[in-house]
């Protein structure tokens, strides 16, 4: 999922498109040698640790969701994995699924409608804050590819809040220090 928004940025220089190109032809050929997860082992995956929850996250993905709402409504208000609950709600998302769920973990329990949310990328804070590491890191294009995959996992994991277009300049802040006190 990361590999198709770094695609659908809005410019990608020609050899890291062929390299994000190539790398999601091998994923796609590895998904086809995973084995299957039917129905029953999605709900039963849903429910156990995160590496299991993830693998059933991403079989749901694929999947139409408005089919499988009150199994969502049940993991998205258990004590489950946050990983998997994030890429969950951005697959709700993604399909416009128009349904009131609770989510809740171990800081917050929270409505919310999936139909009324955007896609992590298209909100008013990612572009402001990629706006700004691009800036900073102009000249460093290796840094902005870390710091633009460590702003969509901030944000991603922040779902199904949102983080308003004001914090961009506080979130760009704190990932360029992050990035810098690692090179450092």
């Amino acid at each position: 999922r990361m590999i198709k928004n770094e695609l659908d940025m809005p410019y990608v220089p020609r050899d890291l498109e062929e390299k994000l190109s190539e790398l999601l032809r091998k994923l796609d050929d590895e998904e086809h040698k995973r084995p299957y997860v039917s129905d029953e082992q999605i709900e039963s995956f849903l429910f156990k640790d995160e590496q299991h929850q993830l693998l059933a996250v991403a079989a749901l993905d694929k999947k139409n969701l408005r089919n499988e709402i009150p199994l969502c409504k049940r993991f998205l208000a258990s004590k489950g994995s946050v990983n998997a609950k994030a890429l969950l709600i951005d697959s709700l998302i993604r399909q416009e699924i128009d349904h009131q769920f609770l989510y809740e973990d171990d800081k917050r329990q929270l409505f919310f409608n999936p139909k009324d949310l955007q896609e992590v990328t298209k909100t008013e804070c990612f572009i402001g804050t990629n706006k700004r590491l691009t800036e900073y890191y102009l000249k460093e294009p290796s840094k902005l590819k870390l710091a633009q995959q460590l702003l969509y996992k901030e944000l991603l994991l922040f779902l199904p809040q949102i983080v308003d277009r004001k914090e961009s300049k506080n979130l760009a802040k704190k990932i360029e220090e992050f990035i810098d006190q690692a090179f450092a």
